[in-house]
């Protein structure tokens, strides 16, 4: 079983500030690949980033009343079962508290674009 979740970020999370939060979170690897930032965390969550974004719409359904240009969208990997003494929903905490700390981007971290777990704003970083 796996859980597809996605970060949509504006302009402030760049690849260097992103690969700097997931090593301060805990990733086993980050390293590039096919133009692709990729990370690997203990749990088992692999967290991928493209580099080149077309579309830069948001795809969230609830936004919390944001509206930026998406200027990177990462997916998130949940693959199970998780290793003892490991969580993978920790290690997403632990992710966006980092990229909190990092930058004042902007973002939002969905369960497949439908329930919001995490977002970003002028006020600090959230969860529902």
């Amino acid at each position: 079983m796996s859980l597809d979740l996605y970060l949509e970020a504006d302009k402030g999370l760049t690849v260097p500030i992103l690969g700097h939060a997931l090593e301060n979170a805990g990733a086993l690897e980050v390293f590039s690949v096919n133009g692709a930032l990729v990370a690997h965390l203990i749990s088992g969550l692999t967290l991928t980033a493209n580099r080149e974004l077309t579309d830069v719409a948001i795809y969230a359904e609830d936004r919390k009343g944001m509206d930026f240009r998406v200027a990177m969208r990462c997916s998130v990997r949940i693959k199970g079962p998780e290793p003892e003494c490991h969580s993978s929903m920790e290690d997403l905490d632990k992710i966006a508290k980092s990229i909190a700390r990092a930058c004042s981007s902007l973002f939002l971290v969905t369960f497949q674009f439908q329930e919001l777990l995490y977002w970003r704003d002028a006020t600090g970083l959230h969860r529902p």
